[in-house]
């Protein structure tokens, strides 16, 4: 079974855009946050209208310098790039502006949205028919509403982007990929682990490593 492998970060800056070109990579992914009425990408969190962020590190003062905007990303796109968007909610919604800038883009089945808040999923494939979407879940909470959700039929069928960990045995995937009908998984930086999760039946995995992407 052949499995898209995802560059994680690389659509955040502009020096990794050229990966896209990488024999092991076929989707860059990249996060878009609305700041100041502009969407742009970048994986820190920001807070707010403050000069900081908060990454990896803990609080950083400072922000992103000149990150990409959503134009020059949908321009990857019309170049023949595959992305996947990851949809950042803290302090405004961005469903409205992302929809509106992929508006005009003809071939949407190289975009997937994703979002930890899934309503914000559910309006973009409303509003954008051809573009997939997947539901980010990342604690056992989560997890547990979304299997929930499908068996009651209170949550449709969609795609799902998973953190790795809560993943560990092919009955866990074969039942997360019966719901969703698509299973991605995140962020799988070891190679070990990325071949185990191939050989458990994922869909998508996402790295930030090449050397990952490369083994699987």
């Amino acid at each position: 079974m052949s499995v898209t492998r995802v560059l994680h970060d690389a659509a955040n800056q502009r020096d990794q855009h050229d990966r896209r070109h990488h024999p092991a990579v076929d989707v860059i992914e990249g996060d878009l946050w609305v700041r100041h009425g502009q969407l742009l990408a970048y994986h820190d969190r920001p807070l707010g209208p403050l000069p900081f962020v908060v990454g990896s590190r803990g609080l950083i003062s400072r922000r992103p310098p000149n990150p990409p905007d959503a134009d020059e990303l949908i321009g990857l796109v019309e170049s023949g790039a595959s992305l996947m968007l990851d949809l950042r909610s803290w302090f405004r919604d961005p469903a409205a502006d992302a929809a509106h800038a992929l508006l005009g883009l003809p071939d949407r089945s190289r975009v997937t949205i994703s979002c930890e808040d899934w309503p914000i999923a559910d309006r973009m494939r409303a509003w954008l028919p051809g573009i997939g979407v997947a539901y980010s879940i990342g604690s056992k909470r989560e997890l547990r509403r979304f299997i929930e959700g499908r068996r009651d039929g209170s949550l449709p069928q969609t795609g799902v982007s998973v953190r790795e960990s809560l993943l560990r045995s092919a009955d866990d995937v074969d039942q997360l990929r019966t719901l969703s009908g698509n299973l991605a998984v995140w962020t799988v930086d070891d190679v070990d682990r990325g071949l185990e999760l191939v050989e458990l039946g994922v869909d998508t995995l996402i790295s930030n490593r090449l050397q990952v992407l490369n083994a699987v």
